[in-house]
């Protein structure tokens, strides 16, 4: 399945910080650009659009909310995520109050950021494959399969010989099933193990 490139724009003065979202926010399925300085990605947003960018609230030249209106003004379509290394309680409500999808304390934790960027991309539309996404999908089929013969967990468990909290795990995505768990669980359900996995 094909999806459009997700672009993310980072803005911090702080290299080590925007280096490393440059990286770790960089994928098959996403590309984020950084910027030290917010008058050059103000220019770069006048030349094309983002579809979430991530501001640093106290930079040089332009702070985190000016640039903030001055994008939206541009491009009212973009989701953005603030950050700070200065939180308050009021900072955080007048920040949100002015549309921001959300507020991200420093230091953070990359995985509340790519989850809250995920987020931001999912309502628009652009849903990526990640780990999490696929082993929700197969969870979801197999407890369809499971359902359709009107078995409950614990006849499924019995059937493959695998633990009933394994299967409750693996059609809840909590857990990343095996190769060989899928196998057992396609075979017992009468499915060929392509029906699980397919299109995903």
């Amino acid at each position: 399945m094909q999806h459009e490139t997700a672009r993310i724009l980072v803005v911090d003065d702080d290299k080590e910080n925007g280096e490393f979202l440059q990286e770790k926010l960089s994928g098959d399925e996403c590309k984020a650009t950084w910027y030290r300085d917010p008058r050059q990605a103000l220019e770069r947003v006048r030349r094309g659009a983002f579809h979430v960018g991530i501001l640093d609230l106290k930079m040089p030249h332009m702070d985190g909310v000016e640039l903030f209106n001055r994008i939206r003004e541009k491009d009212p379509e973009i989701g953005l995520i603030i950050l700070t290394g200065y939180p308050s309680v009021d900072t955080a409500l007048a920040t949100l109050k002015t549309g921001a999808y959300d507020y991200v304390k420093k230091p953070f934790k990359l995985e509340d950021i790519k989850k809250i960027v995920n987020r931001v991309l999912e309502e628009k539309g652009l849903f990526l494959e990640t780990e999490e996404v696929t082993n929700q999908r197969i969870g979801q089929r197999i407890k369809e399969y499971r359902l359709k013969r009107r078995w409950t967990i614990a006849k499924l468990a019995a059937q493959t010989r695998l633990s009933k909290s394994l299967i409750s795990q693996i059609e809840n995505a909590k857990n990343s099933a095996s190769l060989f768990s899928l196998s057992k669980i396609a075979r017992s359900l009468n499915v060929r193990l392509a029906d699980l996995v397919q299109d995903l």
